[in-house]
């Protein structure tokens, strides 16, 4: 009798132990995965243009192919389209925006002055013997920052103004990079179901049905994520800067591209993008800087409210708080490169700890009602919770991607039935 509960024990302290590795491997794949991608900058930048390519083109060309067009003609329309679609968006917005910032940079110390002025008449009728300390700490701030900022700007006007010529081998380099980057994720948007199944292969049978489901999390979560942000900071960007420029705001163009690139920064980028904004317009006229507030903020909500949910389906849902613990991880491992990969590596990590974690312990982490782990449990007809489906926070995603064809086993078999046990009832590749 004693074996029994000594054996129970044995259990619970190697389910404990499965749960603190996994929080251990997390954070160390977190941290190689950032610092690794950080170190080299040209490959990076490659890769970062060919999977988010590729990553936009390939529901377009499952479409396609469903519409039975050749998967090879199929991608090459796709990457044509959003090739197009970006060399439209850059020759509309390009020339306007670099003069608007050329304007900016000169009218700093203007506004430097304008600063100044209105904080010595707000000290000259709120000021007294009482807070002269303040006010001098303030004055000196204020000192330092103007300081800063008019050096910023005036070497940056100089620089755009008279140094564009001796960038042309950087511009050159890039150039190439993403050249690369559009063939890679030609090849990407054409292959990926062949190349899946060739990883499954070399991965063996006892082992397939892991790795695929670890792609497809990875898949949704940092595919999706990087899909929907692109669309959804590109309407924001358009809405703000079609706004703006309704109400003759002098920086419409360069406040949209600014809204555009903050947007992939998650909660505090569409902040400071409003705030930039907003003080920019007080320049102008407070009428200005109302009304740009007013812009603002009604083309964020229409972003986050209307078009994201709908967007954003593809994408691991994940929590506020995960995703600025993310970004300062990130962006102290691996600066702005890792700033925009902390979210959806966070999202893929934190997908891949819900899929072990259920799988190991059979209780179900994923709830409506969660916070850090909240979003649609998943059941089977026997109330027991399906791992794959709160994984990826989707049960029809198995079905529609490309990525399992050929293990449909995933979702047909009940969850933590050995996947030998299905291998002759597993559908042929198509």
């Amino acid at each position: 009798m004693s074996e029994k509960p000594q054996a129970a024990r044995l259990e619970k302290w190697r389910l404990r132990l499965v749960v603190a590795w996994a929080l251990v491997g997390a954070v160390v794949l977190f941290v190689l995965a950032v610092r690794g991608l950080a170190l080299v900058g040209q490959a990076v930048e490659l890769l970062l243009v060919g999977t988010i390519v590729g990553f936009v083109c390939s529901p377009v060309v499952n479409r396609l192919e469903e519409r039975r067009v050749p998967r090879g003609l199929a991608a090459l329309a796709a990457l044509l389209a959003v090739v197009a679609a970006v060399i439209a968006l850059v020759a509309l917005f390009m020339g306007p925006v670099v003069g608007e910032l050329l304007s900016l940079l000169r009218s700093v110390p203007g506004y430097v002055s304008q600063l100044q002025d209105a904080l010595s008449t707000f000290w000259d009728t709120f000021g007294n013997s009482r807070n002269a300390g303040v006010q001098e700490a303030v004055n000196a701030v204020v000192e330092m920052l103007t300081s800063a900022g008019t050096q910023v700007a005036s070497d940056l006007a100089r620089t755009l103004s008279t140094g564009l010529a001796g960038g042309l081998a950087d511009v050159a380099g890039h150039f190439v990079t993403v050249f690369l980057g559009l063939v890679l994720a030609y090849w990407l948007a054409l292959d990926y179901p062949k190349i899946m199944r060739e990883l499954a292969v070399i991965a063996g049978p006892d082992y397939d049905e892991g790795m695929i489901l670890t792609l497809a999390v990875l898949s949704r979560s940092t595919g999706g994520y990087m899909r929907g942000t692109l669309i959804t900071s590109l309407a924001n960007g358009l809405m703000v800067a079609a706004g703006l420029a309704l109400l003759g705001h002098p920086y419409a163009g360069l406040l949209g591209i600014a809204t555009f690139v903050l947007h992939f920064v998650p909660v505090v980028g569409p902040m400071l993008s409003s705030v930039s904004a907003v003080l920019l317009g007080l320049f102008v006229s407070p009428a200005c800087a109302f009304w740009t507030l007013v812009v603002t903020v009604v083309a964020q909500n229409v972003t986050d409210n209307v078009l994201s949910p709908l967007v954003m389906r593809s994408a691991v849902k994940i929590h506020p708080a995960l995703s600025l613990v993310g970004i300062i991880i990130g962006g102290c491992l691996g600066g702005a490169v890792g700033m925009v990969l902390a979210v959806p590596l966070t999202a893929a990590i934190r997908g891949l700890f819900v899929y072990y974690f259920e799988t190991r312990t059979g209780r179900q982490l994923v709830s409506a009602e969660g916070a850090l782990f909240g979003s649609t449990p998943f059941n089977d007809a026997d109330g027991r919770p399906q791992p794959t489906f709160d994984a990826l926070d989707d049960d029809t995603f198995i079905e529609r991607s490309r990525l399992l064809a050929g293990l449909s086993r995933l979702h047909s078999a009940p969850e933590g039935e050995p996947a030998g046990e299905k291998k002759e009832d597993a559908p042929s590749q198509p």
